[in-house]
């Protein structure tokens, strides 16, 4: 008997779990496990680049929705610019084997060669004043020095930790403390304060207007920008922007907040979609000693036919992507390309991404690797039927699924569907809808290409599609060559209007029309072009 995909197929530890700022800086294997995409090195580099620039920029927010991996990105940039975290070597290695300019760079600016690099400073926000929450996470991060006898002062100093300290003092302690710990005795190069969930201080301030200073962060923020030779770098994770979190408050305060963003460098966080292909292939593995590629050398011709017939990104090179769909597997490579569309349209991210990946949730891809075998791949009829398995309820709510709701309807009531138009319907229905937010596109060509295969034949499949055609199930769109799941009224209006430009030909003259009831005019250029 077979073996099933589950036993062929994993996926990676550490995908799906989240992180948490303050726990997780302790565990070494977090920082090895981080996939550092190209768009996280380049904003790790804009960060690095503007601690020492002619006019520094030291205070960030990275805004971006659930699970997009800001948190894990924060983590990884305190593993880097400090030696005191036990994943620093991990971290510094990683980002060393990918892109050594980089690594020299972060090493420079954090002074690595001759102190310990930043203080890390890693905060969990919690519903609570946000001074409270920088409290907290200060007084644990110099906790955790306490045979640092320099900074004993700061952990014995009453005022810096009492509640009702007010913000410009508490950031007078501060500065103070970056002074300190730049000296050869603290020997530090500056601090890296991250705050992550900062949306739940903002939270609590926004219900709170009495108890929460938001105006603590803009002190923080000029402070950072102005700390000279004692950096502070300063970044604030957020889903929204701050005057989101005011939406209890009058339009002015929530403008005011706004201005305290301001004096923040916004990063808006959020991977492109050929990052996210990379991420998905990235989180599957094989025990096989054997590329499960070369064992089924249909997955290697599946993913040659997907760059012949264009299905790569434009940004993506033909081969790479070649290589990506084969390392994807048991992903069809239109399911590779389309998932990332998926979850943005969802308004979801990359967590939900891989727990589409991890969980058993109904017709996903951990029931798709129990129920078959290799080389079996998860194709986008499959994906539309985990869509409408789990999310119709949520979409419907919302009115953005009519698409998915009309085919599911259509599917319903014609029991009777050879299994070639049952796949085709649901295909069309899935790239139409992701075609407002992508360039798949619902051709023959692309239809033909994603259900290819060992079940449907070129000509099964033109047939099925002209038999959908001929029941008004699709339409074929002439102007963009695309078919679409009917959604019009039982008249062929196309069929109507050539019937009746047959019966007027001969009959009627469109310009002797025009010519009779709107005469040219002469018109001069300039006169014309001045009105």
């Amino acid at each position: 008997m077979s073996q099933t995909l589950a036993s062929l197929v994993r996926l990676r530890p550490n995908r799906t779990r989240s992180v948490h700022l303050e726990r997780d800086l302790s565990r070494d294997t977090l920082a090895s496990e981080y996939v550092l995409t190209a768009q996280a090195r380049r904003w790790l580099e804009r960060i690095i680049d503007q601690v020492h620039a002619p006019y520094p920029v030291r205070a960030w927010t990275l805004t971006g929705p659930y699970g997009s991996g800001k948190s894990m990105f924060g983590l990884f940039l305190l593993n880097l610019t400090a030696q005191i975290t036990t994943g620093h070597e991990q971290a510094t290695q990683q980002l060393q084997k990918i892109d050594s300019v980089l690594a020299r760079k972060v090493n420079d600016v954090s002074r690595l060669a001759t102190t310990c690099g930043w203080l890390p400073v890693p905060i969990t926000g919690y519903r609570a004043p946000l001074q409270e929450c920088i409290q907290r996470g200060l007084w644990q991060a110099l906790l955790a020095q306490e045979n640092a006898l320099s900074l004993q002062p700061f952990l014995n100093d009453e005022t810096l930790w009492a509640p009702d300290i007010d913000s410009r003092s508490f950031v007078a302690k501060v500065d103070a403390l970056l002074q300190l710990l730049v000296t050869p005795a603290a020997n530090f190069s500056g601090m890296a304060l991250v705050i992550d969930e900062l949306g739940k201080p903002l939270e609590f301030a926004g219900a709170h207007p009495s108890q929460g200073d938001i105006y603590l962060l803009q002190e923080l923020a000029e402070l950072a920008n102005r700390s000279g030779a004692a950096p502070l770098l300063f970044i604030g994770i957020l889903h929204q922007g701050f005057e989101r979190y005011a939406g209890l408050l009058d339009a002015a305060t929530q403008r005011e907040w706004a201005k305290v963003q301001g004096r923040f460098e916004d990063i808006a966080f959020q991977e492109p979609p050929t990052q996210q292909m990379w991420l998905l292939a990235n989180a599957l593995e094989t025990d096989a000693e054997t590329p499960l590629a070369e064992q089924y050398p249909i997955i290697r011709e599946v993913a040659a036919q997907a760059v012949a017939y264009g299905w790569y990104p434009p940004l993506m090179n033909p081969a790479e992507f070649e290589g990506l769909c084969q390392l994807a597997y048991p992903l069809h490579p239109s399911a590779l390309v389309a998932i990332p569309h998926l979850f943005r349209r969802l308004a979801q991210n990359e967590r939900s991404l891989f727990a589409f990946l991890a969980t058993l949730e109904p017709c996903g891809f951990q029931e798709f690797l129990a129920r078959n075998t290799a080389p079996a791949m998860l194709r986008l009829p499959d994906l539309f039927d985990y869509l409408t398995a789990n999310y119709l309820g949520r979409l419907h709510a919302s009115m953005r699924a009519r698409t998915l709701i009309e085919a599911s309807e259509r599917l319903a009531s014609a029991p009777d569907l050879s299994s070639e138009a049952v796949a085709i319907m649901k295909t069309v229905a899935l790239l139409n809808w992701l075609a407002d937010g992508s360039a798949l596109a619902a051709t023959e060509a692309n239809i033909l290409f994603a259900l290819r295969g060992d079940d449907f034949t070129d000509e099964q499949l033109r047939s099925a599609l002209h038999w959908l055609r001929s029941q008004s199930l699709l339409v074929f769109r002439r102007f963009n060559g695309t078919y679409a799941v009917w959604q019009g009224s039982d008249v062929d209006i196309e069929a109507q209007i050539e019937l009746a430009q047959q019966r007027l030909t001969g009959m009627f003259s469109l310009a002797d029309v025009v010519q009779a009831y709107l005469p040219p005019q002469p018109v001069v250029a300039r006169r014309h072009s001045d009105q």
